[in-house]
């Protein structure tokens, strides 16, 4: 099993806002008296540094995500390419389920986890906005592993210390964790996608884990979760988790905020969105994609006359063939970039 934990990457998160630290200018005297230090003067020690909350993205890149066994339950269905089957494996003290579609053959195949966007607990069906991503990925021979999510279609509820978002992100990285127990699945070729609210699961667990290859994104929501705070999360209770408002708390929102912890070593990313998306602004999108490419990251966006944003009918094809194409580039070597 993989472990991540990284305890430095903890201790280099600076939180703006958190401390005004200066030096005064005051200089001793050439040849200062000694002066005696109070025998209970408390001295710095590791133990009086505060530690950082659980939310931080520094904190979930010291988490360990080795996941646990997958168990694959009752086959759902398939074509003669792939079959359907309901899946689970442990996460953040419970059980995750979720579905994955297996190609046809002994394997092992590469792996996309397919990650849906925002439906309410109560209306989502197993399957819901991944099947229409996860049935091209796995007719072109990649195996695909689709969580419900915490608190969703029978799963365990979220860490309540965390914001569901990340919650959300723990659990797919637990999964990945739990892959090298799928003998049909690669652990070392694993892809990332994601639409709307799926997309920013995604954009945490590639900044986190560093097993994840490539990234797709349908979509995606901002990758400063400040903006998406003001346009959803504080909207309904228990959106923002143990946060308040972004505007309460700058640097809460900046220390879960994926643009301030890219790397150029992280996993190359495809960005698909119709130019007329009427939930994710063109803006968002366009600050993602500098951030990315200021970072150093490897990055294409690939933008659909026209489409809203949930890509449907030809367009939905061909972003697919797209995403199958960027995974497959970028599976076992640094990607090139495609022909425009």
């Amino acid at each position: 099993m993989i472990s991540l934990l990284r305890p430095a990457a903890a201790a280099a998160l600076v939180l703006p806002a958190l401390c005004a630290c200066s030096d005064g200018g005051v200089r001793p005297a050439a040849s200062p008296p000694p002066v005696a230090r109070p025998a209970s003067a408390p001295s710095a020690t590791p133990s009086s540094i505060p530690a950082l909350p659980a939310y931080a993205i520094a904190s979930l890149r010291a988490r360990s995500y080795t996941g646990g066994r997958l168990t694959v339950g009752a086959r759902l269905g398939g074509t003669a390419q792939f079959a359907t089957y309901r899946i689970s494996w442990p996460s953040q003290g419970g059980v995750i389920t979720g579905e994955a579609e297996i190609p046809a053959g002994p394997g092992p195949f590469p792996v996309a986890v397919v990650d849906h966007g925002y439906i309410p607990p109560s209306q989502y069906r197993a399957g819901q906005d991944s099947t229409k991503y996860a049935d091209a990925f796995a007719a072109a021979g990649i195996l695909t592993v689709a969580p419900d999510y915490p608190g969703y279609a029978g799963s365990a509820p979220p860490e309540p210390d965390l914001v569901p978002i990340e919650a959300e992100a723990v659990a797919v990285m637990d999964l990945i964790g739990s892959l090298p127990t799928l003998p049909q699945a690669d652990p070392g070729r694993v892809a990332v996608t994601g639409h709307s609210n799926g997309g920013g699961v995604a954009e945490l667990v590639m900044v986190v884990d560093p097993r994840v290859r490539s990234v797709v994104l349908y979509a995606p929501v901002s990758t400063d979760m400040a903006d998406n705070a003001r346009r959803w999360w504080t909207r309904h209770p228990g959106g923002a988790g143990p946060l308040g408002s972004p505007d309460a708390d700058p640097a809460a929102y900046a220390s879960i905020s994926p643009r301030n912890f890219l790397r150029a070593a992280g996993p190359p990313v495809l960005i698909l969105q119709g130019d007329a998306d009427e939930q994710i602004p063109a803006e968002w999108t366009s600050a993602t994609l500098a951030a990315l490419r200021a970072a150093g990251v490897t990055t294409r966006l690939v933008t659909f006359p026209g489409a809203t944003h949930n890509l449907a009918g030809a367009d939905l094809a061909r972003a697919n063939a797209l995403a199958v194409d960027w995974m497959r580039r970028c599976a076992t070597a640094a990607c090139t970039m495609p022909p425009s």
